[in-house]
Formats: structure tokens, sequence, C-alpha cells
């Protein structure tokens, strides 16, 4: 208010040459703008006209020269090459001449060093087709989409019908709209001009260079031929339009503008003056402001570095430092402790209540740590459902288990949000900085270590850490890397155990076993690295490679006379939930080309069990293919009547843990006795596994079981041993293999 009383004649002054200055400059550049929109109608409808000229002479050509077949006595094989010579020749923008006989089916195209591949083949992917089908009086030029002819999508192709009594069919020419418009537009078009051409799918060609008038003043002209349809755009350059304008307006408004403001600066300078002390007040105002401001952003940001943003607990960076200030004066009588809780079951929360009532979980499992936490303690979120409790000074190792069993009894307590009645419990990871020699990276790690130790352990529980603990760990880790490389490199292979009838010794089929040969050309156990192998997902790169080298290996046998021999591949948990296993295995069967009846699928009791819902589309689909389901292991895990009821289970195998002490040991020759008149009751192959003495043989026999495996008749031997055996002995088993 202050500035226009001061400064009013330099306001009146301004309003009033600004408002002369710009009404004289509108006015004249709305002639202007005229002027231009006019040139624009006129260069589209000029570049219209031409293409369409163009467009048509084709269309005449094409019509000319089926009349022109239509009344020639010579055939067509003996001038369609000239004929089509010609018209490429003086008709550039023609790709290909094409002739269709009556169905359709491409039997000519030129040039002949194009798409030799389509010769023979019907003409598709175009509209036109259906077109040219209902043209029996039609004596004129159709023109469509290319279809398969065309190079581009953009191509286009003219069909004449020719009515020869010979060879009826059609004329055709492969058009490229991307050359055409080129050399009509590059041709026509006048400088400072620009071109975009389009259908209803997109441009088809654009011959620009500078867009940024394209949308205010673009003129459109629509072309139709033939019942096709283009969109032609026409705009100038900024350069162009410049030119089309001219300057007249510009001086005008540069004049007038300067006039007005001179006279405006000269009254603006007297008044101007009175405000400098009052806009100095104000800055310094402003100044101060901001740099409250600016300061109480860096307290907040200092804080959030090393807070976390739910429960207002420090984080991990925050409690690094703190512990690496605790351990530089911590010693042997005052050793700290640091907790490692991780909830369990917190993902399903999350997954069933939403993220909402997560938070406001993690919020009050933090306040309950807090209050049973002593006081020289500091608890620190450091992830999802992770808290660290670190505490700076135990006297006693006994103090920090007796806290970490409140605390499991604590969480294991219910937590009641919102209107949920929640239940969780946690996995407590233990640790002294004794343990980590007093480094604070050391200390965390070995807090970590230790929780996976308790959650391996079934959680809801603690487990303090030890240093062989870590070595275990650090051993599996390196453990898995060499596997790893092992599965790349190829350094496993398929060893066979045959399965025996026990009366003949006759080898009744193999299972297939997978081992790890090192670099070194030891032999690594599976139970090393088969429970790594199912932690890791490496179990199912491993299963493929088995089950494909155990059915070709199946073949070859097969092709050297041993139809009879079958083959059983263990099956792990983690293919089962595969989405497409079941094709998979059969499709590896088809390839191999051995009997789907040869082959058997093993599936331990705890596999079985798990999801069972989810894996009965596989069993009842690969025993529709016809190949065998056998459960492993039976009798050691969830042992059930109805699953063996229920689903189309074909053999059980006892497991050698009841097998290795018959037959003195009465519990075990009872158990076996039970599960032979179970399987027989319900018409299920038997195989007993771990037979090591010819005692266990007449046993098992005497009660019925037909067939098993072991020690007795073989280890696992490679794949070469195997054959040599079959051959040497015909297939049968003359004496313990080593």
């Amino acid at each position: 208010m202050m500035f226009i009383q001061g400064s009013r004649q330099a306001v009146i002054a301004a309003v009033v040459g600004v408002a002369v200055t710009l009404t004289a400059f509108f006015y004249l550049r709305y002639t202007e703008n005229e002027k231009a929109h006019e040139a624009l109608e006129a260069e589209a409808y000029s570049l219209q006209r031409d293409i369409r000229q163009s467009l048509v002479s084709h269309l005449f050509v094409a019509e000319l020269l089926a009349r022109e077949w239509e009344r020639s006595e010579i055939s067509l094989n003996s001038r369609r090459d000239s004929d089509a010579d010609i018209v490429t020749l003086y008709y550039p923008n023609v790709q290909n001449v094409v002739w269709l006989d009556a169905t359709q089916k491409i039997q000519f195209l030129y040039p002949k060093n194009q798409k030799n591949e389509l010769i023979g083949t019907p003409f598709s992917d175009s509209p036109l087709r259906a077109q040219l089908g209902q043209s029996q009086n039609n004596r004129h030029a159709m023109m469509g989409p290319a279809g398969n002819l065309g190079r581009l999508s953009s191509d286009i192709a003219i069909f004449v019908r020719v009515q020869r009594s010979d060879t009826p069919g059609f004329i055709g020419f492969v058009i490229s709209l991307q050359s055409m418009f080129n050399n009509v537009i590059r041709t026509n078009i006048s400088e400072g001009f620009q071109v975009s051409i389009s259908n209803g799918t997109g441009i088809l060609y654009e011959f620009a260079g500078d867009s940024s008038l394209k949308a205010e003043w673009t003129h459109n002209r629509r072309l139709q031929l033939v019942g096709n349809s283009w969109e032609l755009a026409v705009w100038p350059t900024a350069e162009h339009m410049s030119d089309l304008r001219g300057s007249v307006s510009t001086a005008v408004l540069m004049a007038g503008l300067f006039i007005t403001a001179a006279l405006t600066f000269v009254l603006y300078i007297l008044g101007q003056s009175r405000f400098k002390a009052q806009q100095l007040a104000d800055a310094n105002i402003e100044l101060y402001s901001e740099i409250d401001e600016r300061e109480r952003v860096e307290k907040q940001m200092a804080y959030l570095a090393e807070h976390d943003a739910l429960t207002g607990l420090i984080n991990r960076n925050a409690l690094k430092r703190i512990l690496g200030e605790w351990l530089e004066k911590s010693d042997a009588k005052n050793n700290s402790a640091l907790l490692f809780i991780d909830l369990d079951r917190f993902k399903e929360v999350n997954d069933a209540l939403g993220h909402t009532v997560g938070d406001e979980l993690l919020r009050r499992v933090a306040r309950r740590i807090n209050k049973l936490a002593p006081n020289s303690s500091q608890l620190a979120r450091v992830g999802g459902d992770e808290f660290l409790l670190a505490i700076e000074c135990t006297e006693k190792r006994q103090q920090v288990v007796t806290l970490a069993e409140r605390l499991l009894q604590a969480l294991d307590a219910h937590f009641f949000v919102d209107v949920y009645e929640l239940f969780i419990s946690a996995s407590i990871g233990i640790t002294f900085a004794e343990d980590a020699d007093f480094n604070a990276e050391y200390f965390i790690r070995n807090a970590d270590t230790a929780l996976y130790q308790a959650k391996e352990q079934g959680r809801n529980t603690y487990k303090i850490y030890d240093k062989a603990i870590h070595k275990d760990l650090t051993k599996k880790l390196e453990l898995v890397k060499r596997l790893r490389h092992a599965v790349n490199k190829q350094q496993l292979t398929v060893y066979y155990q045959p399965k025996v009838e026990l009366s003949s010794r006759r080898i009744t089929g193999f299972e297939a076993l997978v081992r790890w040969v090192d670099e070194d050309g030891s032999i690594i156990p599976p139970d090393q690295f088969i429970p790594l192998a199912e932690d890791t997902g490496l179990i199912i790169p491993i299963s493929e490679y088995v089950m494909r080298e155990s059915f070709l290996q199946l073949k070859q046998w097969h092709e050297l006379g041993f139809t009879e021999l079958s083959i059983a591949i263990n099956i792990s948990g983690k293919q089962l939930h595969l989405p497409d296993f079941a094709d998979d295995v059969i499709e590896k069967v088809n390839e191999a080309k051995v009997p789907p009846s040869k082959v058997e699928l093993e599936l331990t009791e705890q596999v079985f069990i798990e999801n069972i819902q989810s894996h009965t589309r596989f069993m009842h689909s690969v025993r529709e293919y016809g190949m065998s389901l056998a459960i492993d292991d039976f009798g050691v895990g969830y042992s059930s009547l109805s699953y063996l009821k229920n689903f189309p289970v074909t053999s059980l195998k006892i497991d050698r843990s009841f097998v290795k002490d018959l037959p003195d040991n009465e519990d075990d020759a009872t158990i076996t006795q039970t599960i032979i008149s179970l399987a027989r009751n319900l018409n299920i192959q038997l195989v007993a596994e771990g037979i090591e003495t010819e005692e266990q043989v007449e046993f098992l026999l005497y009660r019925e079981c037909a067939t098993g495996q072991g020690f007795l008749f073989s280890k696992p031997v490679p794949a070469q041993q195997v054959t040599q055996l079959l051959q040497q002995y015909n297939g049968l088993i003359p004496i313990q293999i080593a």
C-alpha cells in the first residue's frame, strides 16, 4: 500500500501505456495469425492432393495391368516377370508384385529373392482377404493392409481381380506407405512446413524437426481413398512462423513497452527510495525466521538418523555407536550383554490383519520390552520385527538368562490391538562382549548367530552364543557356496542302488541317488549337503538333473535288453510346490522315451502329508499317466491309514531303522510284520531298505516281503559299474558288490 501511495503516477502511466500497447499488438497479431492459417490450409490441401494423386496412379496402374492380362493371349507365367520389372522400375514405391490364385494363395512374388517362404502360403493377417473373397463382380482395385506380405505394419496392398479362364486370380502391388509418403512430401512440401500422417493406430510417417508449434498450429486434412482413411497434419517451424507473421506487431509491442517503461521508470524512481528502509527490515525478519527453521530441521534430521520413526526407539546406527562407547571402557568384571529379539509369526499378523494393526503391535511390543529392561540398557528396533536390547553392565550371565526368560514369558502373553486379541512369541539370541573381543560389529553379529540357533530349535526360546556355533554356521555357509559351484560346474553325479527280488536275487530296478564328487575326487556324503540344498532351494536343479540323467540311463539299459528294469526317483517337497511340476516330469519321461510304468516317484511321509491337498493333483496326474508312487521311509513319520486309502500310493518302503536289528529285535519285528500285513491287505507293493544280512532276507521272505535293497546286495554305484553287473550276470546279484 505504501508503494502504491508513493508511486501513483508511475502506476497510472504503466497501466495506460501497457493497455494501449497490448491493444495495438493483439489487433496486429490477429491479422498476422489469420494470414498464417490461410498459408497452412493451402499447404495442407496441396499435400493432400499430391498424396492422393500418387495413390490413384498406383490404383490406375494396377487396374490397367489387370485388364491387359485379361486381354493378353500370352500366358501369365511368360510375361509377369517382365511386367513386374516395369512396374517396380517406374513405381519405386512398389516393394513387391504379387499374384494370388483364386483361393488367395501366393503363387508369384517379385522380386523373387524376397520372402520366398511365402510362395504357396495363403495371403493372411489383413481385412483385405475378406474383401477379395467377395469381389466376384468387382472390376476395380481394392486396397488395404498388406498383412503377411508387408515388411512393416504400415505397408498396404492393392489387388485387382483378373478374370482369365486359364488362370483366374488377383494381381497385387505391395506398397511401402513410408517410402511413398517420403517421396511425395519431400518433393512437394514447401520450406518451413512440417507434416505427419497417421491412421487409427498411430503415426505412420512424420517429416518434422520442430514440434514446438504442433499442438497450437496444426491443420488437419482427411485423406480417403477406396475405403481407406489417413489423417494429414501440417504445422510450421518456429522460424517459418515468424516469417508468416512478420514483425510489425512485435515492433509495435516493443516500441510501446519501451516508451511505457521509460516513463514509468522515471516516475518510479521518485517513489522507490521511501520503501528501502521497510524492505530491509522485512528481509532481516525473514532471515532470522529461516535460520530458526533450518536449525529445527537439522535437529529433526539428526534425530531421525538415529531413531526408528514407528516406535521412537533408537535404530541400529545409534545402537552401534553406543555399543562402541560401552566396549571401549568395558572389562571382564563389567561385561556388556546383547539380546537379539525376533518376533515369531509376526508376518502372519501383517498378512491377515494389515500393516496398521502390525505397526501398533510393534509399538506395544516395544513398550512391553522396555518395562522389563534394566536401567542401564538401550532398546533398539533394527528391522521389521527385530529388536536389540543392550545391557551395559552385567556381573553374572545368569542375570541376562533370567531376563530373557522373563521377556519370553511377557511376549507370549496376549496383546489387544483394536478389536483383536493377538498371540505371538519371540526367539532370543544372547551374547556377551567378551565373546566378541569387545567389538561392536562382532557383538551384533554374534547375537544374530545365537538368534538363528534359537529359531532352529523351534522358536519361543533363547540361545546363548557359542563360538562353536559360529564356526558351524561359517562352515555351513562355505559348504553352501561350494555346493552352488558344484551345481554350476556339474560336479554332481548319479549313483544307482539295485532293488532286488529277494527269492531269486534278480534285479528289478534301481533307486537313483545323487552324489557330490569334489574337485579332489572325494565324495561328500549326501547327509551333509542334501539338507542344505533343501534350505537354499538348490534341491530343485539337483533333482531335475538326477531325473533327467536317470531317465536317459534307464533308456540305455532298456536298449541293452534289460527292459524289465525300473527306476525310482526321490521327489523333494519344494518340487511339489512348483505349479507345473507334474507336466515337467511327464515331459522328461517323454523326452527320454522310457515307459511310464517303469518310473517310480518316491516321497517321504513328511513331504506327502505337508500340503496334501495341493499335492493331490500331482499324484493323480502321474498315476493317470502310468507312473508309480512310493512312500519312502514308511513308519518313521506321520503314518496314516487315511492317505493310504484315499490316494494312489502303489508302494511302501520299510525304513532301514526297522530292518537293521531284524530278526533279533522283537519291537522292530512286530512293526515290520504290521507294515507288511497292512500293505498286503491294501494291495500295495513293499520294498525293504537297509538289508545287510541273510537272516534279514529270510525274515522278510517268510513274511512275504518280496523286494529289498541294501548293502548285502550292493552299495550305490556309478552307472558304468551297474551296466557291467547287468551284462556279466544277466541281471542277477551273485555276491555282495562293494
